[in-house]
């Protein structure tokens, strides 16, 4: 174990670092965004465009988790929103996957794989990794920028990466923009984006269904 965490020491920090991230920034850029909303609903189509790249980076390293960008984008820009964000999401995805991989270079998974059983397990995973990657980005609670690199690391392939990704994001960034086209005030939607009954239901439904299902693929994984 001593020996595991010694040679992944980089690999672990930066994967809880892109944990902890959102949770800091986002308090940060909410604040400006509420004390700039006059101005942002004056962004003309290039702000925007600016906006969506600087998304791209804030994504996929956890500055923003997507569900706040989302809100913001469908508050700000409503359905006009939907083509700009899923591209956003696709750069996003891909950038963490690639600095993940330069960052690890395969020595996790090299690890991992030297014990018998877990290199067992690891490849049963892998004959399902598009519809795990599906109900992984199907849940609005898993963070995007830590899957992102949990997948680089455990040698998921990229084509599969990004389509599974993007079909499993489709769900929560429809959602999230409708929350935000039906929000008043933006402080309101910072504080409290879940609000109303049928988002919450909503919201569970997608997190149950990705539990059940991630449950159901490990589950399949271990047994065989």
């Amino acid at each position: 174990m001593l020996n595991f965490l010694k040679k992944n020491t980089f690999t672990i920090l930066y994967t809880f670092f892109l944990g902890l991230m959102p949770l800091v920034a986002s308090s940060s850029i909410s604040y400006w965004v509420i004390t700039h909303e006059l101005n942002i609903q004056n962004f003309t189509f290039q702000n925007w465009i600016i906006a969506f790249t600087i998304a791209c980076f804030t994504m996929a390293f956890a500055l923003t988790p997507t569900t706040f960008i989302a809100l913001l984008s469908g508050y700000f820009l409503g359905w006009q929103a939907f083509l700009p964000l899923a591209l956003s999401y696709w750069i996003a995805s891909f950038l963490g996957y690639k600095t993940a991989q330069m960052i690890d270079g395969g020595r996790f998974l090299n690890i991992l794989s030297e014990k018998p059983k877990v290199k067992q397990v690891l490849e049963n995973l892998q004959k399902d990794e598009f519809k795990i990657i599906l109900l992984a980005r199907l849940s609005p609670v898993l963070p995007f920028a830590v899957t992102n690199v949990l997948f680089s690391f455990s040698g998921t392939k990229l084509r599969n990466f990004l389509t599974a990704g993007f079909i499993g994001m489709l769900p929560r960034t429809i959602l999230s923009i409708w929350i935000g086209t039906q929000a008043k005030e933006i402080q309101r939607l910072i504080e409290h984006p879940s609000e109303g009954n049928i988002s919450q239901i909503l919201i569970l439904g997608l997190i149950g269904g990705s539990i059940l299902g991630l449950g159901y693929f490990v589950k399949k994984a271990v047994k065989v």
